[in-house]
């Protein structure tokens, strides 16, 4: 018969041989968890902030989408007017859609790209690619309810809170309209002063 205290003994070193070996998996998960976080927080893009419109750094690139006529020449101007007024986000790329029928495929393109409908009368962006499609009409007209100022700047504002909430856009936008028309005031009794 087995005497319990030798017994004993001997199980005592296998169990914290166990133990250690649970706790060296246990740091192993554990660094392994963490190098995991740190290499995907340095993948994740970081926020988008607006340049000052002063900024020269990187324009964004202007490209047409559709018949390009003497129409969407004059949006082309507008939104040129519009970037130098406000701001820009660096190595955003814009589409200037000239007509309805280009901007028709554009959204089916978008919906397609996404796996979501895409729809608007006006513009659509994303962030994440930093692209934005405005339907050249709605710049020089306005479109639901807003100017083509408006239009501009909520695009913009999503960019500069980099998220894809309206509402958060809108403030956004507040604050750009805001700020533009404060340039605007500015330049204009800078200019009045100057006579």
């Amino acid at each position: 018969m087995k005497k319990p205290a030798n017994s004993f003994r001997r199980s005592v070193p296998g169990r914290t041989q166990e133990a250690k070996r649970r706790v060296r998996s246990t740091r192993r998960r554990l660094i392994f968890l963490v190098l995991g976080m740190i290499s995907l927080a340095a993948l994740a893009p970081s926020a988008l902030r607006a340049q000052p419109a002063r900024s020269l750094n990187l324009p964004p690139s202007i490209t047409t989408v559709g018949s390009n006529d003497k129409e969407c020449q004059k949006s082309v101007a507008e939104l040129q007017r519009l970037i130098g007024e406000f701001a820009f986000v660096r190595g955003h790329r814009i589409y200037l859609v000239c007509d309805r029928i280009a901007w028709r495929i554009a959204m089916q393109h978008l919906t397609l790209a996404y796996g979501v409908i895409v729809n608007s009368r006006a513009a659509v962006s994303d962030i994440r690619l930093r692209e934005t499609w405005f339907y050249a009409q709605a710049l020089r007209k306005g479109a639901e309810g807003h100017t083509g100022d408006y239009i501009y700047a909520h695009e913009l504002g999503h960019f500069a809170c980099s998220c894809i909430d309206e509402d958060a856009a809108d403030r956004a936008t507040s604050r750009l309209l805001d700020n533009a028309r404060r340039n605007r005031f500015t330049a204009a009794t800078t200019v009045g002063a100057s006579k």
